[in-house]
């Protein structure tokens, strides 16, 4: 049976946790955040939906590249397949847990810009405005 595949953004709500494997091959998890924002027109506030808490797992180089690029609080684009697992806690409780093993993984650029590197190295630099409003090439 195949699993779903999903694709969304998260919100990055604890460090990213970068690991190796027996055979020296990265794999990172982060721990996401889903989670609807709803408009309340009574109180004209924006109210917190309950929220949905996803372990990303990401392999191989996309792996390390997420590491280098990401920290809490950042919103993620995932695409991957999800699954659930259940146990029962040492309270008696069933407890759920979500995971997302992801095929694609980058910063979101919803509220702020994320340059990549190579952008970064390869960018002109601008070019000055005098006051008059015209280009000084200094």
């Amino acid at each position: 049976m195949a699993l779903p595949t999903i694709s969304g953004s998260f919100g990055v709500s604890q460090e990213p946790d970068l690991r190796f494997s027996n055979d020296n091959k990265p794999w990172l998890k982060i721990r996401g955040v889903a989670k609807d924002r709803k408009y309340n027109s009574a109180t004209k506030d924006w109210e917190d939906g309950d929220p949905c808490y996803i372990d990303i797992i990401v392999d191989g180089k996309t792996a390390e590249n997420l590491y280098e690029s990401v920290a809490i609080g950042d919103e993620i684009v995932v695409s991957g397949k999800l699954s659930q697992r259940e146990w029962t806690g040492d309270d008696g409780k069933k407890q759920k847990a979500y995971t997302l093993r992801a095929d694609t993984a980058g910063v979101s650029t919803r509220f702020s810009p994320a340059p990549s590197p190579k952008f970064r190295a390869s960018a002109p630099e601008p070019a000055a405005v005098a006051s008059s409003g015209e280009v000084s090439p200094f």
